[in-house]
This record gives structure tokens, sequence and C-alpha cells, in this order.
């Protein structure tokens, strides 16, 4: 064999493995993780992966639509067509792309009233596109030609508190056509407007302000000097907004230490409830900043959290589906954010996040472990546990530690009244409740089968205790406690003899 040929072979079987295709974990530049009932943090093979990036050379050089990158987009919105709809702030524009892609129009481009400047925020409609035209302080909207229709500004009222500034940096609009809009410091919550004639109809979605013993003991000793020297607290701010096809309104918020992710039914209450959102646990110089949020076909919720720079994805009722994602920290790597800002998910469940500072807008698709995850969770939440069932038992095969799988398999064998099963895999799943209710049924049945025996020796050791105790009572008698004494019988004797 000639030398050269071994070198190369050699070559090859040192090198062969590092040749070798590595796992998609390992490929990505982050990892994946939930957590569980109890709180606590396992990673999970991907759910979602990147596939690419917009925003360099979208717009055509002969279209009249400004330059042909993305400079600043802060806001995404996707049709039912799968049309992407992106706020170009820096470029003073909004740009429409079809479900490939590919260049549709420009919005606020042409010189007059449609003319947008620094534009935050985009929401459409069958008819009408909808822009947070914050730069000149109103709401712009457009027809579906990019031709303008009309514009909201500040409405004229006394209703409005002092100091209250219009300048609109996010707007979704309901079926109505009523307007709800976040302003820049908007710790009033969402600003809504009546769509004929433009009229203040109130503040919704309000973040409470942060109330302590300490606030409470201030109240109480402090002077009405003192307390005006205390700094003021305000709620914090509603950071955005979106309406789902149910009319249902989301929104996310910034320097609260709960309740980050809302959603409100039609009378304004929370069906998520006040809870944390985001990491556990945050180091003392960070903060969870959510900054938008996209709700799916299905009403699982994926929302950024630009201060981690993590997607964090839940379920229609916020349980905890999957977090990826992470700040880039000078790798420049796809999937890694330097400071994403908005997000939106089309009608196959893949996700566009923008990065607003890299000026680029993320694509990521659904792994089969998410779309899985998804198909079951579906049906649990449809009540349909049986029909679930398959699908569980796939992401477990995948994942054994996926804890949703475990609780999702405990209620399809509650319901089919296998509660051994049912023990397992709620105890499995950390769910005390369950593992209790389960626990409970088997001893329902336990006692419905062995009814007679139960009766049987109940009576039977009542009588045993019975008898103890009079068994006890005589013997107690026979001591002395029910027996006459010594002194008693002498002195019965004496009397006796001298009779």
């Amino acid at each position: 064999m000639p030398k050269w040929l071994r070198f190369v072979i050699a070559a090859v079987l040192v090198t062969g493995p590092w040749l070798q295709p590595p796992s998609a974990q390992a490929e990505l530049p982050y990892r994946t993780f939930s957590y569980d009932s109890g709180n606590g943090q396992f990673f999970v093979q991907p759910a979602y992966v990147p596939t690419g990036y917009l925003g360099l050379n979208m717009v055509p050089p002969d279209v009249n639509g400004g330059p042909p990158n993305l400079n600043n987009p802060n806001d995404l919105f996707i049709d039912g067509k799968d049309h992407l709809f992106i706020a170009d702030s820096k470029n003073n524009r909004v740009v429409q792309l079809d479900s490939n892609g590919s260049y549709v129009t420009a919005f606020g481009i042409q010189k007059g009233p449609g003319q947008l400047k620094d534009p935050n925020g985009v929401y459409v409609d069958e008819k009408h596109v909808y822009v947070a035209d914050t730069g000149n302080k109103r709401i712009a909207v457009y027809d579906r030609s990019a031709a303008f229709v009309k514009e909201y500004k500040q409405p004229e009222t006394t209703l409005l508190p002092a100091g209250y500034q219009f300048e609109p940096t996010k707007v979704a609009v309901d079926k109505r056509g009523f307007l709800y809009i976040t302003t820049k410091n908007g710790y009033h919550g969402l600003t809504v407007i009546d769509p004929e004639e433009g009229g203040f109809q109130g503040f919704f979605g309000a973040n409470k302000v942060p109330f302590n013993f300490l606030d409470y003991l201030k109240r109480q000793v402090y002077t009405e000097e003192q307390l005006k020297k205390e700094i003021t607290k305000t709620p914090g701010s509603v950071s955005n907004v979106m309406i789902d096809k149910d009319g249902l309104i989301y929104t996310t918020s910034i320097s609260v230490d709960t309740g980050q992710l809302k959603k409100f039914n039609f009378a304004g209450k929370d069906l998520l409830g006040n809870r944390l959102f985001g990491a556990q646990a945050v180091f003392a110089n960070e903060e969870r900043l959510f900054q938008d949020i996209a709700v799916d076909v299905n009403g699982n919720m994926s929302a950024i959290d630009a201060g981690s720079g993590r997607v964090y994805q839940y379920d229609p009722q916020g349980g905890m589906l999957f977090s990826f994602g992470g700040k880039n920290e000078g790798f420049n790597k796809l999937g890694l954010f330097n400071y994403p800002s908005s997000i939106a998910v089309d009608s196959k469940g893949n996700l566009y996040i923008s990065d607003r500072m890299a000026s680029l807008i993320h694509v990521f698709r659904q792994t089969e472990f998410s779309q899985l995850v998804h198909k079951a969770n579906e049906l649990f939440m449809l009540g349909r546990y049986e029909d679930s069932e398959r699908y569980w038992q796939e992401v477990l095969h995948l994942n054994s530690k996926y804890y949703k799988a475990h609780l999702g398999l405990a209620k399809s064998f509650y319901r089919k009244g296998e509660w051994q099963n049912a023990m397992r895999e709620f105890r499995l799943a950390r769910d005390v409740q369950g593992y209790s209710d389960s626990f409970w049924q088997l001893r329902v049945i336990w006692l419905q089968n062995n009814f007679s025996t139960v009766v049987t020796s109940g009576l039977v050791l009542l009588i045993l205790y019975a008898a103890a105790v009079k068994l006890w009572k005589k013997m107690k008698w026979r001591k002395g406690n029910g027996r006459p004494d010594a002194t008693s019988q002498t002195s019965r004797s004496n009397t006796s003899a001298s009779g």
C-alpha cells in the first residue's frame, strides 16, 4: 500500500469522529428547558430551531420603498394570509411581505398627511392597517393598498389625568373597532379610543401599585410632609398588547414582580392570575423585560423577555411549555438576540422574532418534539385525555422528564378509573392534589368491595371494646376501689361482739 494512501486513511480515522454531524442540541447556540409543577428546571430537546433571517435586501432597488434593509424593526404582525408587516422604525415605514418573504408594499413613505415618523407598532385587520406613529403622536390608519385613511390623536377630554402624554407605541383593535393603545411610560394601562369620534373610553388593564408592610407602617407614623418627600410609587408600564381570534386581550408589562403576562376576558378579569412569568429568579442587576406576546391558533402564548433574550412559551392556562434563545454576547449566531423587540406566529406555528439592535428578524420553525407536545396539549386542554394519551407517550419516549406528559397520562388514567396508574403518573408529575384524589378513589373502591367485612370487623371490635371496658371496671373494683376497707370491717366486728 502506498505511503500516501496510508497517511490519508490514518487522517480520516483520526479526524472522522470530529467530522460527524453533531446533535441538533449541540448545533444550537442555546439550550431549551421547561419548569415542572414544582418550578424545578429541566432541559429538553430543542422545541424551535432557527432557519434563517429577514432584513437584508428586502426592498427591491427599483421600488420606491426606501432603503433595502431594515433599520430598528420594532413590531411585527402576521395576518390571516401569513403576510408579515414590520414596523421599520428608523426607516419611517411599515413594510409588508407575503408568505414567501417577498416584498409587497410599504406604508407611510409618501409625503403628506400619511407620512410616518418613528413608527413603533402595527396592527392589521381585513380592511385596514393601524400604525402607532410614535414620532407624530398619533395612530395612523391606511387601507390595504397603503393609502392613508385617517388618524387618531390625543382625545380632547378632561378625563385624562394631568401630565398624560399621548405617544402611542403599540396598538390593537377589537371586533367592534375600539382601539387599545400602549403609550410611552404607560403606567395608566391601555388607552381605549372609540373608532367613530376618537373619543376617550377609559384605561384598561393597568397594573397595580406595589404595596408592602413597610409602606403601611409609613402611612401610620409619617406626617403628611414626610409622606410627600417619599418617592411616588407608580405601577409597572404596559409594554405591548394583542387581541386573539376570540377577542381576548393580552398584555405584557415591565417593572412588575408578578403578572408580566395578562390575559383579559370581556369583563376585564385576568384569566392567568397574578403569577410569575419568565425566569424563576434573576440577578440583582437584572430585570424581566417582556416586550411582546404572540398567540397561536390553539391559544399557546409565546412571549419575549428582552432582559434575558429568551422566549417563553406557555399553554392557554399559563402552564410552561418551553423556553429557548438567549442574549448575543458577541457570538453573532442565528438564534441569539441583541435586543428582541417583537414576536409573531404564522399559521404553521413558525415564530418570527425581531431584533431591533441587529435590524434583523429571526425565523424559527417547530421541531417534531414541539409538534408532539402541542398536539398532545391541544387535546389535553379540550378534555380529550384519552385521545392525547398516545401523543404524551411519544413525548415521553423522546424525553422521560417532561412533566406535562406525565400529567396528561395521569388525567387519562384517572378518567378511565386506572387509579394505580394515575397515582404513579401524578407522582412523576409532582401533582400532590391529583395523587391524593387517586388515592382516595382507591380507598373508596376498597371499602365498596369489602363493606361487609369492614362492618363485621367493626362490630367485633366494638363488642371486644365493650367487654374490655367491663372487665377493666370489674378488676378495678376488686382492687379496693369498690370493696369495703379493713377499718370498716373491724368496726362492724366490734359492734357485733358488744351486741
